[in-house]
């Protein structure tokens, strides 16, 4: 053994090994990609410097007595950002975020849980899902799919079904004997406070509560889950299967406490004196109602308050005839929720079809289940009956003007008016944040003029006391997703606050793309390939060969999850999505195109990269920062 010291600490180590080695064995972790595929030359990183003989590379130096070694300065992190940017310049270097990754608010690592999902390994895929993500189950059955507008497949027939695939993934992992839950780290002996037992809080929660945290999250209704319970139809969403997956999340500690309302049964104030942080997940559940005349008759509702009702106390009645007012995803459920509660529904939207910010899927299923759409329609008086309930309703015809502050065209009243027969009207134009709790508080927090908080996107910290921020309540009304994407960095901003080592996440692309898929990407893909078909597939009709090539495109083409039938669905709220079997899933999984790193979040490179700040503008093929 030789005596050494390495940034001024004594070890005794093995000559008979490398600088690299040994400081590893002491503790010590050099940058290195030696054993990283791709890497055909010395990387260089791993270069140190020696008293009396300069800088050399770790991975070629052995140990020698009295050796005074420094592994970090100014000059050697220069050095290891000028050899990672040569490195990432190299030509066939894969150093990419897939598109369908970046494209996902919670940054899911979706190409390695494909890869894993194709050979049949549920919980691996779980494993790596809930890096990010810890709601599978939920988010895999709600999602509106942003990753599937970055799936490069969709250029060469059609996008994976990428949701589909996380919630199987999910399932499997649910009926395992065990479901994976990852390990909770050594106890840190501190209390944090999350307000909101909605995806986001609940998201955070988990997290920190895996880091050792003593974690409390309060909720003012009567169950957790936020509007995955109280806004998401069960149809969509089953809340047996929320609750099972909310007890999952519970399983390394965090505790809930229901029927605890902000303002009401404590103060900010108090919980930010009590706990080393708190991290508010309020949401933005108060409904926006719509001021016109006759807008107060009976019969006239909210769409959060007619949703929350419906899991509630069921006090809201309809009629035969429900309009619901508004063009996005709640305005959606309303519609089909009213229609399984046996009424005609008919959504009335001020612009047109293309306006519409509900999701397209949602859109087509309201329309394949019988919702009527009035578009470029607005109602402007809302007439009673005898006993003072809603029984019409005026609409004003509106054209499309020039685009707003949206994008989007702004409709314009045209003086042309119908009238139409409706017995309930269902408002659900918009939400916003309850910010009440502040009434009779002596806290303040940044807020702005839509009742949202301003916060460090980066972290979620308002820059108030010890208080975090995240969800509806700094996004304005958003999606589950979101909320999931914004508790993890609260989660790692509060770790950090409070001195913590939570795992950061490398989801920094220094590629522009990692393989070219450009000699695959033909518009006459999809009618050259039944050409190939026609001349293998075999029937004695013209029918049957064009029945036999539709199955054989079924295993080349998107994955269709199976559904209940209109008639199934027809008064009851059973889930209408019935599930992909192990097979499909596997066929689906593979039709992946792997077009980012195959490390995906665990790459070296993209670690190094990111740590040591490389210019990605100083690359080829950069991309813009994700």
């Amino acid at each position: 053994m030789v005596n050494i010291t390495i940034d001024g600490a004594a070890y005794s180590v093995d000559p008979n090994q490398t600088l690299l080695s040994a400081a590893r064995i002491c503790g010590i972790t050099l940058p290195s990609l030696c054993d990283t595929d791709g890497i055909h030359q010395h990387c260089e990183l791993c270069e140190v410097e020696i008293h009396g003989s300069g800088i050399v590379q770790a991975c070629q130096e052995t140990p020698a007595e009295g050796m005074m070694i420094i592994t970090t300065s100014n000059l050697l992190s220069e050095r290891r950002k000028k050899h990672l940017q040569n490195i990432l310049s190299q030509p066939n270097i894969i150093c990419s975020e897939p598109p369908c990754q970046a494209a996902c608010p919670a940054h899911v690592d979706i190409q390695q849980y494909l890869a894993l999902i194709a050979q049949g390994e549920y919980q691996q895929a779980i494993a790596v899902i809930k890096k990010t993500l810890p709601m599978p189950l939920s988010i895999g059955r709600v999602c509106p799919a942003f990753c599937e507008s970055g799936c490069q497949r969709k250029q060469l027939d059609e996008p994976l079904a990428i949701r589909q695939l996380k919630r199987h993934a999910a399932d499997h992992d649910l009926a395992a004997f065990h479901s994976y839950n990852p390990p909770r780290k050594a106890d840190k002996h501190k209390k944090i406070a999350v307000v909101g037992a909605g995806p986001g809080g609940l998201s955070c929660g988990y997290f920190l509560t895996n880091e050792g945290y003593d974690v409390t999250v309060f909720e003012a209704m009567p169950q957790a889950g936020g509007w995955l319970r109280y806004g998401i139809p069960e149809y969509r969403l089953p809340k047996d299967i929320l609750d099972q997956e909310i007890d999952l999340m519970c399983q390394n500690g965090m505790q809930i406490k229901t029927d605890q309302k902000l303002g009401r049964d404590f103060p900010l104030s108090k919980l930010s004196e009590t706990y080393d942080a708190v991290c508010l997940a309020i949401g933005a559940s108060q409904a926006s109602g719509m001021d016109y005349p006759g807008s107060d008759l009976d019969g006239c509702y909210l769409g959060v308050d007619f949703l929350k009702d419906h899991m509630l106390e069921q006090h809201c009645t309809v009629g035969q005839n429900v309009a619901v007012i508004g063009g996005g995803n709640t305005a959606i459920d309303c519609a089909r929720t009213a229609l399984r509660l046996g009424a005609q529904a008919t959504i009335i939207y001020r612009r047109s079809r293309g306006e519409m910010p509900a999701e397209d899927y949602e859109i087509e299923e309201a329309e394949h289940e019988g919702v009527q759409f009035y578009f470029l329609t607005n109602p402007v008086e809302n007439i009673a009956d005898q006993n003072g309930r809603v029984c019409q309703v005026k609409l004003e015809k509106m054209a499309l003007g020039e685009p707003d502050a949206s994008g989007r065209r702004r409709p314009q009243p045209t003086g042309e008016f119908i009238t139409e027969s409706f017995d309930t009207v269902i408002s659900a134009i918009s939400q916003q944040t309850d910010v009440s709790f502040l009434d009779n508080d002596n806290i303040e927090l940044p807020l702005n003029r839509y009742k949202t908080i301003d916060v460090d996107e980066d972290n979620m910290f308002s820059g108030s006391r010890n208080i975090f921020a995240i969800g509806d309540f700094r996004r304005g009304p958003a999606t589950a997703v979101e909320a999931v994407a914004d508790g993890r960095k609260a989660a790692y901003g509060i770790d950090r606050f409070l001195g913590g080592d939570m795992e950061t996440l490398y989801t920094e692309s220094f590629r522009e793309r990692n393989i070219t898929r450009s000699h695959l990407i033909r518009p006459e893909h999809i009618e050259k390939l039944k050409d190939e078909l026609r001349s293998i597939v075999h029937g004695e009709t013209p029918e049957q060969v064009e029945h036999a090539i539709a199955l054989a495109l079924g295993q080349i083409l998107r994955a269709r999850m199976p559904e209940l039938t209109l008639e199934e669905r027809r008064l009851n709220f059973k889930e209408v999505e019935k599930g992909f079997t192990d097979q499909v899933a596997i066929n689906e999984a593979r039709r992946c195109l792997s077009c980012g790193c195959p490390d995906g979040n665990d790459c070296k490179l993209r670690h190094y990269a990111t740590e040591y700040h490389v210019d990605k503008s100083l690359l080829p093929h950069a991309t813009k920062t994700i």
